[in-house]
């Protein structure tokens, strides 16, 4: 009897993971001889700085009993030091608006926020730090400043500065992109 040689679907199962980013590129550049991997290498290497920087500050934020949105929220009405509406916070943050209102309600729950009706809007809400957000911050900011300055410890200050110019380039490049593709997608684009 002949054996028969396994299908695709078999083949993937009993392939060898692909641990190195250059060695992901790689297999993806043998796929499509049309690319040349760096932007693919970019957004892999994008993806695991941020999942691993996210994993690192989720665990620091629930230390302090919140999770790393919140934490956030917090930083971003302390640094603002006026009340924020939800869009203007959820731009801040790179959140959508309906991602906010259970973390809001959370914050205000433990008097670290309070909402207030906006005046110039009556049909809108505003997030306000309140004395207690500012003196949990006052307590937590020192250690979490000093933290972010080991993580990113391998980093000189003109590398740092240097990777903040090239990110802001990448998401100039991406939204530029969005931008053309939105703009295609009109009538009579």
């Amino acid at each position: 009897m002949k054996r028969k040689r396994p299908g695709p679907a078999a083949q993937k199962c009993n392939a060898v993971p692909l641990p190195r980013l250059v060695d992901q590129v790689t297999a993806s550049v043998q796929q499509d001889g049309a690319l040349d991997g760096t932007a693919l290498r970019v957004l892999l290497s994008a993806y695991r700085a941020f999942a691993v920087l996210d994993r690192d500050q989720a665990e620091e934020a629930a230390a302090m009993g919140l999770t790393s949105l919140q934490f956030n929220i917090l930083t971003v009405l302390h640094r603002s030091q006026q009340p924020l509406s939800m869009g203007a916070l959820a731009a801040m943050l790179v959140v959508r608006p309906t991602n906010l209102s259970g973390n809001i309600s959370t914050l205000a729950q433990r008097g670290l926020i309070r909402r207030e009706i906006n005046r110039s809007d009556q049909r809108s809400l505003l997030a306000v730090i309140t004395p207690d957000g500012d003196a949990f911050l006052a307590a937590q900011l020192p250690a979490h400043w000093h933290r972010l300055e080991r993580l990113m410890g391998e980093l000189s200050p003109a590398q740092r500065g240097q990777l903040v110019r090239l990110l802001d380039r990448m998401v100039s490049s991406i939204e530029q992109e969005r931008g053309r593709i939105a703009s295609a997608h009109l009538p009579g684009g």
